[in-house]
């Protein structure tokens, strides 16, 4: 991508690379929401700094799960074995909580490949962890 490459483009490009790993549901000017398996995924482009353009992926693994002992050894578990992103609870002391993964990397000079490689390892293994929270 040059420096002259529109601030639209890059999120044209991640859908593009998302239609890849699953089902486009929605995008605007600034984000795409994608889903992968049973999950559904917003990712985001920001320009945190001056030549600092990163991908946000929030991406909801499970929704209003009882909140027992077994799910927040069950999140901790997994989320120490991901290579990328972390695993939380939205609501650690509520009676029912969400389960969502969150990842941010710098994309700019990422070739198409690398970043289709770095959202479907990212996304495609939250689905993988859904399936574990919650079955099938």
């Amino acid at each position: 991508m040059s420096p002259e490459t529109p601030a639209a483009e890059p999120i044209s490009r991640v859908r593009d690379l998302l239609a890849e790993v699953g089902e486009v549901v929605d995008s605007d000017a600034d984000s795409v929401v994608v889903r992968v398996g049973r999950t559904r995924a917003s990712v985001r482009a920001i320009d945190l700094a001056e030549e600092l353009r990163v991908l946000t992926i929030t991406q909801l693994i499970a929704l209003n799960l009882p909140n027992t002992p077994e799910l927040r050894d069950d999140v901790e578990n997994h989320d120490a074995r991901l290579s990328f992103g972390s695993l939380r609870r939205s609501d650690p002391e509520g009676v029912t909580t969400d389960v969502l993964l969150y990842y941010t990397f710098p994309f700019g000079g990422l070739a198409d490949i690398g970043l289709l490689t770095v959202l479907h390892l990212v996304l495609t293994t939250g689905a993988e962890v859904a399936g574990e929270l919650v079955g099938g």
